[in-house]
């Protein structure tokens, strides 16, 4: 089990973990949050040459507080974290999944801050095709499944509910990043959005949509690329970690 510190974000304290020495690295997980356990080797592989940082969102893991629906404030209890922890910045912020749409927030909303960005696998900002109603009872399905498996107890029981409280606002939360990402833009950084090679079977027009999100995060500037881990599925830190490492390395070096 990672071993991390507590900061003082203003009445509650996150969990986060620093390893290494360099340039700042900041790593944003999933969707259940629980960053400092979810990351495979990436973080112990990038501290080889860099300052990472990974931690537990607010009301998750073993950080204090309840989590936030809003995307806009996990992104700016980062940024208070970030400050606690004196961490040199500019960093660059790489996000997987969910946390794809907390990083894009805080690059919009924070652009001083940031180096690079770097999205792996990003959940699809905006409003997904089909139906409404499919869509928010899927949410609300998936949720209920959650609860109801965390209900049974076992080792995953907390990371459970936690998830289940993330997808019931999920809707929100990528129509938010779109919305953020629309008004304040990304900054000019170099921009590499790493996507999976290898997906589920699923609605032409969902897939559409993811990928015109991933081109549309990467811009139409040299200094942003689509990567695509031919060999991963969404669990790229797993399955194709040194991906991530080399494009961290990449943006690093300038």
């Amino acid at each position: 089990m990672v071993i991390g510190k507590l900061v003082d974000v203003g009445g509650y304290e996150i969990c986060a973990q620093v390893l290494g020495s360099g340039p700042a690295v900041v790593l944003d997980g999933g969707g259940a949050g629980q960053g400092l356990d979810t990351w495979g080797p990436v973080p112990e592989r990038l501290a080889e040459f860099a300052t990472v940082v990974t931690y537990d969102r607010a009301g998750v893991g073993r950080s204090g507080g309840t989590q936030a629906r809003s995307v806009a404030e996990q992104a700016d209890v980062l940024r208070r974290m970030l400050r606690g922890l004196e961490l040199r910045l500019p960093a660059v912020f790489v996000g997987w999944s969910y946390g794809g749409l907390v990083t894009q927030v805080y690059a919009a909303r924070h652009p001083g801050d940031v180096a690079g960005l770097i999205f792996v696998d990003p959940t699809a900002a905006g409003t997904p095709p089909g139906s409404a109603l499919v869509r928010r009872l899927s949410f609300d399905v998936a949720a209920r499944l959650l609860r109801a498996r965390a209900a049974l107890g076992g080792r995953n029981a907390r990371a459970r509910r936690e998830l289940a409280v993330t997808l019931g606002g999920m809707q929100d939360a990528m129509a938010e990043a779109k919305s953020t990402r629309e008004e304040y833009g990304l900054p000019p950084v170099p921009i590499r959005v790493i996507t999976a090679g290898k997906r589920p079977r699923m609605p032409r027009a969902q897939l559409d949509h993811l990928t015109a999100d991933h081109e549309a995060l990467a811009g139409p500037s040299a200094r942003g690329r689509v990567l695509v881990a031919e060999h991963a599925s969404h669990q790229v830190p797993y399955e194709q970690p040194e991906t991530i490492v080399e494009t961290v390395r990449e943006l690093l070096s300038g």
